[in-house]
């Protein structure tokens, strides 16, 4: 767009909008004053976005053709015989479905952990009347304190 654009779409917002004068000299002086951009700043940002691409290119290049790569994928089937069992045979799942059982405390942590307070409150509470119980570990008594009440 020119500035002569500019300026009749001022002047037509002039008639609908009353301004002072002097506001109404300052604004078009202004509007001669707009320059469009350059195409030759936008050239250096083409060049640049195209050397960009062309060092991403030989990257990717040197990665893919690189033999290092190759070398650990050679080495692993001649050391592995997992040509023995055919088919799905070789493939066991390592995931063992046994429950993991730390400590004693395992089945309370998961009940606090799922947001049931019940039984650490009672267990608490206990271990505060009497000391024959076995005390809590640190970490449940903390949410002990932050959860319970003695009761009396």
């Amino acid at each position: 767009m020119n500035s002569k654009h500019w300026q009749n779409d001022y002047r037509r917002a002039i008639n609908t909008i009353r301004s002072p004068a002097l506001l109404d000299e300052k604004v078009l002086a202004g509007i001669g004053k707009i320059q469009p951009v350059r195409a030759e700043s936008a050239k250096g940002h083409r060049t640049l976005s195209k050397v960009a691409s062309g060092f991403s290119a030989i990257a990717i290049a040197i990665v893919m053709l690189h033999p290092a790569q190759y070398i650990d994928a050679a080495q692993g089937q001649q050391a592995a015989p997992a040509e023995e069992k055919p088919g799905a045979e070789q493939y066991k799942p390592t995931l063992s479905l046994a429950p993991v059982n730390l400590d004693g405390w395992h089945i309370l942590r998961a009940e606090v952990d799922a947001g049931n307070y019940v039984e650490l409150c009672a267990q608490w509470r206990q271990q505060q009347r009497t000391t024959d119980v076995e005390p809590l570990p640190n970490d449940l008594k903390e949410q002990a304190r932050g959860h319970c009440r003695i009761l009396p």
